[in-house]
């Protein structure tokens, strides 16, 4: 069986547009030699790799298992062409990082910084997605790195690098909570919950705590963005529940960052957020990915180690 790179990118680009004519138009060809290439694929493995219907085109179960075979071997094939231009002396490569959102005001953009100084010749490609949904982008290949707090396990995806980030309570600068060193869930009833919703790793982390309360706290907001949940507690419309990065990145002269109060679980225990680096599993990584998992590894590194050390007050 002779299945050549054509093939492959061609029903790669298929699958993620989920269509011929959106495939077509990333690949800047006409749609009908993506239509004959698909059904000369198709003819060539004995099996339909697509069923057509009516809102497009949705992968068959032979399908699924060729998506991770053209996603292994086109992976390959970049790792390939990288190392050669390694060779060749260029620092040349793309990655596409997919991060959680509170990644993206103050982690981030220090580890792309440092790509883009030691490595210029680098390109980046930056989502943001929830924690549960990272996982799929790495293991279909829609990614090259996934960074996420307690993402839950995939087969296809592994762990490369950690750190430990303690959960907070967001309050305004003024409020009777600020100056405590430390609270509890059952401390902050009281006051009206800024909530994340249930896909976020900041709500899964205070998820079963949630469950013991005396009585269940007066949710305002449920809200898929952290930034907003950030501004609101600033702003002094509720408590949430965050770790401290990114959070004095946000603020501005109209809204002062809000004030991190370590939480800790009715048991008086820390309540802590693993945020990890994953790539697909098994895969070998283009020198240009690999790079920046370094990178992001000694921030995070970094970071971890300074929330460890006991804080001044």
């Amino acid at each position: 069986m002779h299945i050549h790179a054509r093939g492959l990118l061609y029903f790669d680009a298929i699958r993620r547009n989920g269509s011929i004519r959106g495939a077509a138009r990333q690949l800047f060809i006409d749609a009908s030699a993506v239509n004959r290439q698909l059904i000369q694929l198709e003819q060539e493995l004995g099996f339909a790799l697509f069923e057509r219907l009516s809102g497009g085109l949705q992968l068959t179960p032979a399908g699924e298992l060729f998506a991770r075979h053209a996603t292994h071997v086109l992976q390959d094939a970049e790792w390939l062409e990288n190392e050669l231009d390694m060779l060749r002396g260029l620092q040349r490569g793309k990655v596409h990082v997919v991060g959680v959102e509170s990644l993206h005001s103050a982690l981030l953009p220090e580890v792309i910084g440092s790509m883009l100084e030691r490595y210029p010749g680098i390109s980046l490609q930056v989502t943001s997605a929830s924690s549960g949904h990272i996982a799929e982008y790495v293991a279909s290949g829609r990614a090259d790195v996934g960074m996420a707090f307690d993402m839950p396990q995939h087969e296809d995806v592994e762990h490369a690098a950690s750190g430990r980030f303690r959960l907070g309570a967001l309050v305004t600068t003024g409020h009777p909570l600020a100056r405590k060193r430390n609270v509890t869930l059952a401390q902050c009833t009281p006051w009206p919950f800024i909530l994340g919703t249930e896909d976020l790793a900041s709500y899964a982390l205070i998820q079963d705590e949630l469950k013991v309360l005396p009585e269940p706290p007066k949710a305002v907001v449920r809200a898929t963005s952290v930034e907003l949940m950030k501004r609101l507690a600033a702003a002094g419309h509720g408590i949430a529940f965050q770790t401290r990065l990114g959070l004095e990145a946000t603020a501005s002269a109209a809204t002062p960052a809000a004030r991190f109060v370590p939480l800790e679980s009715a048991q008086g225990a820390p309540i802590l957020g693993t945020l990890g680096i994953h790539v697909r599993s098994g895969r070998s990584l283009p020198p240009a990915t690999a790079a920046f998992v370094e990178c992001a590894s000694q921030v995070i590194l970094r970071l971890s180690a300074q929330e460890a050390r006991p804080k001044r007050r």
